[in-house]
């Protein structure tokens, strides 16, 4: 009969996964809370998913050019309006040499954009770090009266307001295209409007009660109604600067939502709504007008960094000095807390951080990509991602292999697929299981206390358990160390691993553990494609009330 125990062992579990926590001190957060956890998706309570990694490249930059900003839309070169998705969903790579290059993200054909030349940045230049860019979709190729009409999207930087529409690219003073101006359908014999020159800057751009919207350093220009060519008042267009001490250095960004158009500031957040056009052009004598309501919403919380806001349904993320915020309706409420480790090592020395809304596993997430110091000395890309699920929001950290200087996503369906680039090619993230994406996992300093009167003695470890069920079929191979201290004895470090062989499906693995002490710490590490853990079982007896 093999030799028993005297002592009831006690059994902490970890399966609850409430999310990363590097506010507090490893010793001092929630027994269900994840000290590091990177690569890992909870998906709910017991069911901890490891993530994917990176696609094949879609596209590289060509020789001696590299990406500077990206951005991704649909506008359609096909006719159809219903059945599966047609072509047209793009990605744009604003390159260092003042070219836009256009690349087809279901085909990875690129198009002859890039060949128009140079189209962004004063005179074709990008200048940083700013590298100040926008571009925003006026219409799909089939949305209007009139099937199979076209379409086309919009290219803004400080060298003006561009018009593509897959064959064209009007820089401005030309000719402004049809799709842009509806000229064709709302009045056959006007004059073609050429387009629009001396815009302010132009740092972003949004769509916003039919009309285009510009902002440059503080300065907001918009268009007449459904032409967004013209911006000349006497159709309805327009321009205001800003007054006041809130806004310490420029705009940011710029963006709509739920009927209001927001202005993001580097410290403040401002919106408009009620647009209203007080006139009729060409038909009344008197001057043609457009009223609105313009207010504050947050006098101190904007946006850091000259790049997109990320937007998370009809609310916005936004990261500053203080931390990162989300706008919902007119409050900026603080959601970074738990991941204030990570975030005050942000570095900007080599790139700017980046938003993106994801779809993953059937869940929306926010992904912030940085170039951050984890807590194991290593400075690198890193994707803090936000889980916002009502009642139960926290936070995780993800990385791709790559060191992403950019992000951005594109949605179809409702399904929001994210994409990042390395300065040299773009790729589609989370797109597959890799079987060399690394992932971490390292849990509290468990005190496997079974009462209050327990948290101080000096516990005999015996076993750790992991349940893992494997969705791959390539099996599954985690190790790894427990440390334990505390309590006057030496402690110790211990190696574990577990092994799930290919085919298996499931199993509760154990992992023999000899070391001893007030607290242990649970770190693993694994290259496996796509699992599931489950939970962990640390298991110990308790040896000496308050110290050796």
């Amino acid at each position: 009969m093999p030799i028993q125990s005297d002592n009831p062992f006690d059994l902490t579990t970890v399966e609850q996964w409430r999310g990363l926590n590097q506010q507090s001190k490893r010793g001092s957060i929630d027994d269900q809370e994840e000290w590091w956890n990177e690569n890992f998706f909870a998906v709910g309570p017991g069911n901890l998913r490891t993530c994917w990694g990176p696609s094949a490249p879609i596209y590289t930059a060509p020789t001696g050019t590299t990406i500077l900003r990206v951005f991704f839309g649909f506008y359609g070169n096909q006719t159809p309006q219903f059945g599966s998705p047609p072509p047209g969903a793009m990605g744009w790579m604003f390159l260092s040499d003042g070219t836009i290059d256009e690349v087809d993200l279901n085909t990875s054909v690129t198009t002859g954009l890039r060949a128009a030349g140079p189209s962004w940045g004063p005179l074709g230049s990008p200048q940083g770090p700013q590298y100040w860019a926008s571009a925003k979709v006026w219409r799909p190729a089939f949305v209007g009266s009139q099937v199979g009409q076209q379409g086309g999207v919009l290219f803004g930087s400080p060298a003006g307001l561009y018009a593509w529409d897959g064959v064209t690219l009007s820089p401005p003073g030309s000719p402004a295209p049809d799709w842009l101006t509806d000229l064709a359908e709302t009045d056959p014999t006007a004059p073609i409007p050429p387009m629009p020159v001396g815009l302010p800057g132009i740092y972003g751009m949004e769509v916003y009660s039919s009309r285009l919207w510009v902002i440059g350093k503080d300065v907001c220009s918009f268009s007449a109604p459904s032409n967004g060519a013209d911006f000349s008042t006497a159709n309805g267009g327009g321009s205001f600067g800003y007054f006041g001490d809130r806004l310490v250095y420029s705009f940011m960004d710029i963006a709509a939502s739920a009927g209001y158009l927001y202005f993001f500031g580097d410290s403040s957040i401002d919106a408009i709504n009620n647009v209203t056009l007080i006139g009729t052009p060409g038909q009344l004598t008197q001057p043609v007008t457009t009223d609105f309501n313009y207010f504050n919403v947050d006098p101190q919380v904007g946006q850091r960094f000259p790049r997109p806001i990320g937007r998370l349904g009809r609310y916005f993320t936004m990261f500053n000095g203080a931390g990162i915020s989300i706008l919902q309706g007119g409050e900026a409420v603080p959601i970074g807390d738990k991941v204030t480790g990570v975030w005050n090592t942000l570095d900007t020395s080599q790139y700017l951080p980046t938003f993106a809304p994801a779809t993953m596993f059937g869940f929306r997430v926010m992904l912030l990509n940085g170039r951050f110091t984890d807590p194991f000395g290593v400075t690198r890309s890193l994707l803090l991602m936000f889980h916002p699920t009502k009642g139960n929001e926290f936070w995780s950290v993800a990385s791709q292999g790559l060191e992403l200087t950019n992000i951005g996503s594109y949605e179809q369906d409702s399904i929001i697929v994210p994409y990042g680039t390395d300065g040299q090619s773009l790729y589609r993230l989370f797109a597959a299981p890799s079987p060399t994406l690394v992932k971490r996992l390292s849990t509290k300093q468990l005190r496997v206390t079974s009462s209050k009167l327990s948290a101080l003695t000096i516990k005999n470890l015996k076993r750790l358990y992991a349940e893992i069920a494997d969705n791959d079929g390539r099996g599954v191979s985690i190790t790894g160390t427990v440390t334990s201290g505390g309590g006057g004895i030496p402690g110790g470090v211990e190696s574990v691993d577990f092994e799930l062989p290919r085919g298996a499906q499931f199993g509760i693995l154990p992992s023999p553990l000899h070391g001893a002490g007030i607290w242990s710490a649970i770190d693993l590490q694994t290259n496996s494609p796509d699992f599931n853990l489950e939970r962990l079982h640390l298991a110990a007896e308790e040896r000496t009330l308050f110290g050796a």
